[in-house]
């Protein structure tokens, strides 16, 4: 009775895992991301599904959205700062786009023999760009009009 009793609260445990397990594959590049990537972006993953071209050319679409939510925020921040502040506002982006460059570098030396490797670290790198502008969105609200 035990055994028969393990068994059947294994294979509901085992249910309940692969039913997880489904829906964490439904999110798929949605898991972890930060705030701002777009639903273009989810959009566009969900209709490339597996091909690496579809996603690389997401990729591509979304870096240039998140590279102008930075951009934006960069700039309206530099128009609200002294000179001292605009002084380490640019040496903090400066040095940022040393970290992302040489993040972007390392994480191809490791995945290289990964065959999504340039999809893999491209999405990676969007979210680093979606961090740093909330990040910079978050400064400027302190700053404020």
């Amino acid at each position: 009775m035990k055994s028969i009793c393990a068994v059947v609260i294994g294979m509901a445990w085992l249910t309940q895992s692969v039913g997880a397990l489904a829906g964490d594959a439904d999110q798929g590049v949605r898991r972890g991301t930060p705030k701002g990537v777009s639903e273009s972006f989810f959009a566009c993953t969900d209709r490339a599904g597996g091909d690496i071209v579809g996603l690389g050319n997401c990729s591509t679409a979304e870096k240039k959205v998140q590279d102008a939510r930075l951009n934006k925020a960069y700039s309206a921040l530099m128009s609200k700062l002294d000179s001292q502040g605009k002084d380490h506002l640019r040496a903090a982006e400066r040095a940022w786009i040393e970290f992302n460059a040489r993040s972007v570098d390392t994480e191809l030396d490791v995945r290289s023999s990964e065959k999504t490797a340039n999809i893999d670290a491209s999405i990676n790198e969007i979210y680093r760009y979606a961090e740093r502008a909330n990040t910079l969105e978050g400064l400027l609200s302190v700053v404020g009009d």
